[in-house]
């Protein structure tokens, strides 16, 4: 148990220590401290099938890719946790050690440390930015999946997951903490801000669906059946709405974030719909969905008796920068 702390605390100390985003060098200095066995596990091929494999269940359920941070020296955690610093804003890296440490807290409750591991973290790189002009790196374990491309014209984040067990903590010192604050408060204010005419249009189901729906997939489609359309939405629920979008993009660095936000700036609004399923309390099982014609948010609480939180930000192009990929190797020549 201590060495899991340490490793959290460790990390956690790393924060807010980078103020350049500089994500080539960073990568270097990681990468020119592993071994070569190590660098065997963590380096792939750009357009190897690992890339776009991914999950969000704990560490003995789900067999990942890459080098997790159990098997790193001190100087390799540091390293590992100022990139992440470089790409996720001062919120973002907050809440990911936060989930990580969520870890912690289900070892001492479930009482089996082995399961509930914070050091089975693991980071992969596609390509090599020593070398390469396009390349990708992930960081992932239970409850966080982090996937980014970076070409020399943009960077790609999705697909970006985050969970929370519990949701709400129900006890300890810090009872009542929400790590995915934001995801789950501003959700429930936007739903029971609306009127009875308006949820009628918005409720696409009593019951939520045990999961987000999207799961792990590698591609996602636009998904059917949606609720309400921004359009008919008041002001204030209109910036509700903007509210929850833009927190999954202020999760992130303004440099990582820009292509994103290109994107919703071509946005039809008009047409970018809000659905609900289950339950509109806390603490109850529900379900939200935001969907444009170029991304999808996912948000599902039904764990636990709605306790159990899963966030994913998704984009039906630019998953594992897909579309980034594909204007690089047309521009390249390959």
């Amino acid at each position: 148990m201590k060495k899991l702390f340490y490793i959290f605390f460790l990390g956690w100390g790393w924060s807010f220590a980078q103020n350049t985003f500089d994500p080539i060098n960073l990568a270097s200095e990681l990468l020119n401290t592993l071994s070569v066995s190590q660098k065997n596990i963590v380096l792939f091929a750009i357009d190897a099938p690992a890339k776009t494999r991914w999950h969000y269940l704990p560490h003995d359920s789900f067999a990942r890719e890459g080098l997790p941070l159990s098997e790193m020296n001190p100087d390799q955690i540091k390293k590992t946790f100022a990139l992440l610093d470089n790409f996720l804003s001062e919120s973002g890296y907050d809440q990911m050690q936060q989930i990580i440490d969520l870890e912690n807290y289900l070892a001492v409750v479930e009482n089996n440390p082995t399961k509930r591991d914070s050091s089975k973290y693991y980071i992969a790189f596609y390509g090599n930015p020593q070398k390469d002009s396009l390349w990708s790196w992930s960081f992932e374990g239970h409850h966080i999946s982090l996937n980014f491309t970076i070409t020399p014209k943009a960077i790609s984040f999705a697909p970006a997951f985050w969970g929370s067990n519990p949701g709400i903590l129900p006890d300890g010192p810090d009872k009542g903490k929400i790590v995915l604050k934001n995801d789950h408060n501003l959700g429930l204010e936007l739903v029971n801000s609306l009127s009875p005419k308006q949820r009628i249009v918005t409720l696409i189901s009593s019951k939520t669906y045990g999961e987000i729906l999207t799961s792990n997939q590698e591609d996602v489609q636009f998904i059917q059946n949606n609720g309400i359309s921004y359009s008919k939405l008041k002001t204030p629920q209109q910036q509700l709405l903007r509210n929850i979008v833009y927190h999954h993009l202020d999760r992130m660095e303004k440099p990582v974030s820009k292509k994103t936000r290109q994107l919703l700036d071509n946005e039809n609004w008009e047409e970018i719909t809000f659905s609900w399923a289950g339950k509109t309390e806390k603490l109850n099982p529900h379900y939200y969905r935001i969907q444009g014609q170029n991304f999808l948010i996912e948000y599902d609480n039904s764990q636990n008796n709605g306790n159990h939180i899963h966030a994913v930000w998704r984009e039906f192009e630019g998953d594992f920068g897909k579309d980034l990929i594909r204007e690089h190797y047309l521009r390249e020549g390959h």
